[in-house]
Formats: structure tokens, sequence, C-alpha cells
């Protein structure tokens, strides 16, 4: 009789008191300690899932073991007791941040989007949860319901650098520019030296065509340390637009003595700088650059793509025009052929076609065309 009590003493507070420890010892916290200070957090989560049955009923145990399995990397195990979380209290907000965080890190948006929906209904002030369902929304091409999302995150917190750059930026994709310069404003004046939102600034500043505050913001970020290539290039066009056309020239020279190129636009105001100083052949190297970025290497080959559109829209001087296009950019052989043949077959032209198809023969041709340079040489002498 007394086995059967102590049986039953055992199962009351071990496993049927819904607890679930498989005995009535309980894990060594310390030992937890340095398995998580040695990031070995699988071998932590097997440590603990040996002093408990299955049927795990305590929140702080069904935590400890997503926790474990999430730093693991094993989402999969630990989205399984995070649910077993939910389902006994379904307004925890811990719990929904994380089965969120998990669908993200898995690409499951919709639903990662339906339980921040439900920590900003239990927690209207919940910034992180706005912050991230800016981000989904914004994933979808939704972007008023993303401005929408940070503007309250911002509004909550309007001195957070993070959240200020971010709405900032998003009001730029909407050309909010003057909306993007008081949410920046108001937080620079709670952190005067934030790099993070200077940048912001400078960007801002250039849409806004304030050129001044564009230099002066240039030059407190180089102060800061921040040469990076978006501020030389705001920097050195801040000192093109206000007529500081030295400051512009040194500028460029240091933004290419570190990053080798700029672009077009770019060049063009170096050139433009160059042209003010009076320095005319390095204005007209610029220019060359200019001119070379602002054609596309594989401008022939469109303006060849265009005219078989054309030639199949059975619009043959449209082909012609196209092909002919086509060579200010780079000579393409098949261009020559394809051309005398338009003027040959569509335009009964033969005086071009004679002409093209005897350019095109006369070139350096690969053995794979001998099909055609056997037939424009037929053609040569059938038209002569």
């Amino acid at each position: 009789m007394k086995r059967v009590l102590y049986i039953a003493v055992l199962l009351w507070f071990g496993v049927g008191n819904g607890v679930g420890y498989a005995q009535d010892r309980q894990p060594d916290n310390n030992k937890l300690l340095e398995l998580y200070q040695a990031q070995q957090y699988r071998e932590a989560a097997t440590y603990l899932r040996s002093f408990y049955t299955d049927r795990i009923a305590d929140p702080a145990i069904l935590n400890r073991l997503g926790y474990c399995y999430r730093m693991a990397g094993d989402d999969e195990e630990a989205e399984r007791y995070y649910q077993q979380l939910y389902a006994l209290d379904t307004l925890n907000v811990s719990t929904l941040m994380n089965l969120a965080g998990l669908h993200v890190k898995r690409g499951r948006y919709s639903s990662a989007a339906g339980y921040y929906q439900r920590i900003v209904a239990v927690d209207s002030n919940h910034v992180a949860a706005y912050r991230a369902l800016s981000e989904l929304t914004k994933r979808n091409g939704d972007l008023a319901a993303a401005f929408n999302y940070l503007l309250r995150a911002n509004s909550l917190q309007p001195t957070n650098s993070d959240i200020a750059y971010d709405f900032a930026q998003l009001c730029m994709d909407l050309e909010r520019y003057g909306r993007a310069d008081t949410v920046l404003q108001l937080a620079l004046d709670d952190d005067l030296q934030n790099g993070l939102l200077l940048l912001g600034k400078i960007k801002v500043a250039e849409k806004l065509k304030h050129y001044e505050e564009v230099v002066t913001l240039g030059e407190r970020l180089g102060e800061l340390g921040d040469e990076s290539r978006e501020v030389l290039v705001l920097l050195a066009r801040g000192y093109f637009h206000t007529q500081h056309f030295a400051d512009c020239e040194e500028t460029y020279s240091r933004l290419l003595a570190v990053y080798k190129q700029m672009g077009e636009v770019d060049y063009y105001y170096l050139a433009m700088a160059y042209k003010a100083m009076k320095r005319y052949e390095e204005g007209l190297e610029s220019m060359e650059k200019v001119l070379e970025l602002a054609i596309s290497p594989n401008t022939a080959f469109y303006y060849g793509r265009k005219a078989d559109l054309h030639d199949l829209a059975n619009q043959p001087s449209a082909a012609a025009k196209s092909y002919l296009r086509s060579f200010q950019f780079e000579t393409i052989p098949l261009h020559y052929y394809s051309l005398a043949v338009v003027y040959d077959k569509k335009l009964s032209d033969a005086r071009n076609a004679l002409r093209y198809f005897r350019q095109y023969v006369e070139l350096q041709l690969p053995e794979d065309q001998q099909i055609y340079v056997d037939y424009a040489r037929r053609r040569i002498e059938e038209l002569k």
C-alpha cells in the first residue's frame, strides 16, 4: 500500500499536475548558463528535455525550449514550442513576437503580418510591431500602408534615429521631401551628431535643392569620418550648385582616388566645373566619360532587335532606319546582312542591297555565318 501511495505522489508532482516533469529533480541553472554562454543552444535544449515529458504545460519551460531551439537555428522545432505557448495564451505579446519573427525568417510573410496585427491589437503602442508591419507591407508594394505604420511608430518615438531614418527614406520614396525633412530635423534636435540622421538629411536637402545645406551637412559628415561614395557625391554636387568649383573638383578627385569610378551625371558636373575654371582640356576628358556612360554597350544590339520587330510588323523602312542607327554605336556584321535583305526583298532597292551585301562580305566573319556569306555573294553577282 505504501508503494502505491509513493508512486501516486511521484505521478502527482511529476506528470499528473500538468507541469510535465519526468522526475522530481530540476535542471541545473548553472549548467544551462554555461551552455548559453558557449552558445551550445541545441545541447541546452536536449539537457532541458531530459527533465520533462512531452506533455509540458509550464509556460516558462516551453519558453525556454523555444528560445533554445530558435537560437540553435532549428526554427521548425522552436515554432512548435511557441505554438504551444500560443495555445495557452493567445494574447501574450512575447509569444506573438517570437512566432512573427520565426515566420518572417522562414519567408511566411502573410502569417507573420497576422501575428504582428494581433500584437498591435493587444498593445497599440508596440513600436517594433509597427516597424515590422511597415517592412512587410512595403514588401508587398503597399507603400501607403507602410507609411501609416511608420508614421505611428515615429509618433510614438519621434527621437528614435533608426525609425526617423527609415520613415524619412519612405517619405522620399513617396516624394514627400518636406515631411522627410521635418522628421529628420526633429530627431536631429535630440542628437546633433548622429551620422545616420545627417546622411538622411543631406539626401533630403539635395532633393529640396537646398544646396548650401548640402554643403554644410556634407562637411559635417566628413568631420565625423564619413567619406562614403554617397556623401562625397552629394558634397561635390552641393559645391557645384553653390559655384564652389574648385571644391567640387577636389571632392570628385577624392572620390575617384578611392572608388575609381562615378556616374554619368557626376562626370557632367565635373566637366562643367572644369569649364567654369577654364580648364577646357580636362573638361573635354570628363565629357568623354559622360558620353561613354550615357551609351549602353548593348545599344547597337537593341537597335538591331528593334529593326527585327519593324521587319516582322511589315515596316521595312523603319527596319532599315533602325539597322542604320545601330551602326552609330557598334558594327554588328549580321546587321549589314539583314539590312541588305530588307533593301533587296522588302524595298526593292537593288543599289543599297548591293552596297550592304558587299560591306557584309568584306568583314572578317566567323565560320558559323558561312551560309549567310554564300547567299550574300550569290546575290551580289545577281544584283550586278
